[in-house]
């Protein structure tokens, strides 16, 4: 059982409370440690979202009836963020009864038949069970105006008997974290399951304002790509025996998400197995259904009448850059050949249209211009998908709900932390995209069919779905993502003001991805860990920003637990790290023979005149 890292506090009512991290599986019956966190401690870049969590425990039966958070001060200087920028939801408890079943014991975190916390409930009001956890999700949008530095206020908690004052730290970065993030991101949704679970008729108006709010949502959590079914289009076939086609619903589809923030439209899949087995030797085109007039009939036209159709159209409207098509889903070496085949027709039909699709083997060149394998086969077959990636083929990756093992996946009865770190791994295998098929596949059994969270990663809600713990573990790593992105950007920078021509500043940013994640299985389980290096990160990337006294610095070489540091910063200013100290030559070189610091990082400081800039450096 994880512990939980809460403080314990006492009001006249007996609620005891305390503060944890945005990645604990607060369970029921966790009990406290003896180590205890006083506060809310969170840190975050200007422009983004930040969480946490509040854990109350009640003796007796109680209500929380509400809770809000004073507007937070900068503690040095001029600085607000207003009580508006924060935003709490109560955690929900799911059921679950059949573990991952290729998950060892080791990498779950609980074993059912067990309740696991997941959703955020949209109630603002909770009764607390006696002797049971209740954790609160907190969060801060930090506003784009916001100076750097260190924030305090209070989170006030009203019970029925009493009221909680808890303290909140939250560290804003100079650094402002940007509108668009560059991973393409997809999370299939199923618009049958949105409308039935929230209540619309399909394609009705209250259905396109459905799927408006949840079109928000997804860029919230930085999804930037839509699945978007081809069938949205009606045919018809007039008296004349002509086909005409009506493009509206399709294209108030592809207007929402568009109108959201979205940049990459992703067609469903043109055909796929015959027989719908896994093993079916052949894949197959789907056609489309069109209206007969004369008959008042239904028929089918086949993939070579509809999709040049839709390709014209697309012309028309100037979406062709913005379009991915899917093949088939998952092509295996019993069917890759008819796969083939049948991607081979559809690019002579649709030639202008990029092909996608989650693929099982690696012998696809000529057939696909976007590669998704799934993470494990990523891993079994990185060299060869390194080099479609040379010849110009784009890699993202996808889990579903297999692999599992050590690997990560966003599986409910796995550590929070394998969610986010899935987007370290993008950062590592330079893979530029993630995918998944279970947005709200809410039809689907929860844990019976596949694996627990596999089928949804956001539940029902009022006017829209709402999120979970998994879901905002999800939109941290996309940023952790763009961090590391980030720092290998402005690393590029400092190099060319350094005039540094023989450094690689990818590989030098990989440096800090590998004290997070090192390999595909090798990632920490240890969310401390996590926060340690993204905090280092955005404090490197600070630095890199400097530009009065640049300083830009890397490992060398190592000999035992000593660590050989180069780098380069202004003529004759001074370097320190611990006892060590180097003065920059001429050409603003210096050398620091250092102890490996554990946790892999070691902190320099640079001083000229009265000027001072520290860079954290990874020495993994």
């Amino acid at each position: 059982m994880v512990l939980l890292a809460v403080l314990l506090a006492t009001v006249q009512s007996g609620v005891q409370w305390g503060c944890t991290h945005a990645l604990h599986n607060v369970f029921r019956d966790a009990q406290p440690p003896a180590q205890l966190q006083r506060e809310v401690r969170v840190s975050s870049a200007r422009n983004q979202w930040v969480g946490a969590q509040i854990v109350l425990r009640s003796p007796t039966a109680e209500r929380v009836q509400d809770v809000e958070c004073s507007p937070l001060q900068r503690q040095v200087g001029k600085g607000t963020v207003p009580a508006s920028a924060f935003w709490y939801a109560f955690v929900e408890y799911h059921r679950v009864n059949k573990n991952s079943t290729a998950t060892p014991a080791e990498e779950l975190v609980r074993k059912a038949p067990a309740d696991f916390p997941d959703g955020l409930l949209e109630q603002r009001a909770i009764d607390l069970q006696p002797e049971q956890n209740q954790p609160i999700y907190v969060q801060w949008r930090v506003p784009t105006s916001a100076p750097a530095g260190d924030y305090r206020g209070t989170a006030t908690i009203r019970l029925q008997n009493g009221v909680l004052k808890v303290p909140v730290h939250l560290t804003v970065y100079n650094l402002t974290f940007p509108q668009r993030t560059r991973l393409k991101v997809t999370i299939w949704m199923n618009d049958g399951a949105l409308a039935r679970h929230q209540g619309v008729e399909y394609l009705s108006e209250g259905f396109w304002q459905v799927l408006q709010r949840t079109a928000r949502l997804m860029r919230q959590h930085h999804q930037n790509t839509i699945w978007t079914p081809w069938s949205l289009t009606r045919a018809v076939r007039r008296e004349d025996g002509k086909v005409s086609y009506d493009f509206g619903h399709f294209d108030r589809w592809v207007e929402t998400f568009l109108k959201e923030g979205f940049e990459v439209i992703e067609l469903h899949h043109v055909g796929g197995r015959e027989h719908g087995q896994w093993e079916d030797k052949n894949f197959v085109a789907w056609p489309l259904r069109c209206r007969n007039e004369k008959t008042a009939q239904d028929e089918w036209l086949p993939v070579e009448e509809w999709l040049p159709a839709l390709q014209e159209h697309l012309r028309e409207k100037g979406w062709l850059s913005r379009m991915l098509l899917h093949v088939a889903d998952e092509p295996i070496e019993v069917n890759v050949d008819s796969w083939k085949q049948l991607s081979e027709r559809v690019h002579r039909l649709a030639p202008n249209l990029r092909r996608v699709d989650a693929i099982h083997v690696p012998n696809l060149e000529g057939y696909l211009e976007v590669w998704v394998p799934q993470l494990n086969f990523l891993a079994q077959w990185f060299e060869q998908f390194q080099q479609v990636r040379g010849q110009g083929a784009e890699l993202w990756f996808y889990v579903a709900w297999l692999p599992q093992g050590q690997f990560p996946n966003r599986l409910i009865d796995c550590p929070l932390i394998k969610t986010r770190v899935m987007h370290w791994l993008n950062h590592l295998t330079d893979t530029t995209g993630f995918l998944h098929w279970g947005y709200n596949f809410w039809d689907a059994p929860f844990d019976e069919q596949l694996a627990p969270g596999d089928n949804w990663i956001v539940y029902p809600g009022k006017d829209a779905p709402r999120s979970s713990l998994r879901y905002e573990a999800m939109r941290e790593g996309i940023e952790d993502y763009e961090y590391l992105c980030l720092l290998e950007g402005r690393a590029q920078q400092a190099a060319k003001r350094l005039k540094l021509t023989d450094f690689d500043a990818k590989a030098w940013a990989k440096s800090y991805t590998r004290l997070v994640a090192p390999g595909y299985t090798t990632y920490t389980r240890n969310p401390e860990r996590l926060y340690t290096v993204r905090d280092a990160v955005a404090r490197a990337i600070e630095s890199l920003q400097h530009r009065t006294l640049p300083l830009l610095a890397w490992q060398k070489g190592r000999e035992g637990e000593q660590v050989t540091i180069e780098g380069v910063t202004l003529p004759g200013a001074k370097v320190y790290c611990g006892n060590a100290t180097a003065t920059a030559n001429s050409d603003g070189r210096f050398v620091l023979k250092v102890a490996r610091a554990e946790g892999g990082m070691v902190i320099l400081e640079v001083r000229h005149l009265r000027t001072r800039n520290r860079l954290p450096v990874a020495v993994p």
